[in-house]
């Protein structure tokens, strides 16, 4: 249970996925990622919802974290997908 004396949680995080296969589009709405406490049972609150946009890949890249340590990370990355596809039309 290092992490809340030093901060190595994900702070800013730039999301991006690309739009037509190719090009990486970055989500502009990603708000700032509350520092976790780091105690068993923590349960995270960072929902980034993509309003229906198909994704196929999606790239984070964690721009600052919770100190000035050059090391950070995720704990957990979830992603839910809808039951059926919805693009491309078939």
């Amino acid at each position: 249970m290092l992490d809340p004396l030093v901060g190595f949680g994900a702070r800013t995080v730039k999301i991006e996925y690309p739009r037509d296969g190719t090009a990486w589009t970055a989500r502009a709405d990603v708000p700032e990622f509350k520092k976790a406490p780091g105690k068993a049972g923590y349960r995270a609150d960072a929902k980034i919802p993509f309003g229906g946009v198909p994704a196929k890949l999606v790239k984070l890249t964690i721009e600052k974290n919770w100190d000035t340590a050059p090391q950070t990370g995720l704990s957990e990355v979830r992603f839910f997908a809808t039951k059926s596809a919805t693009a491309p039309k078939p």
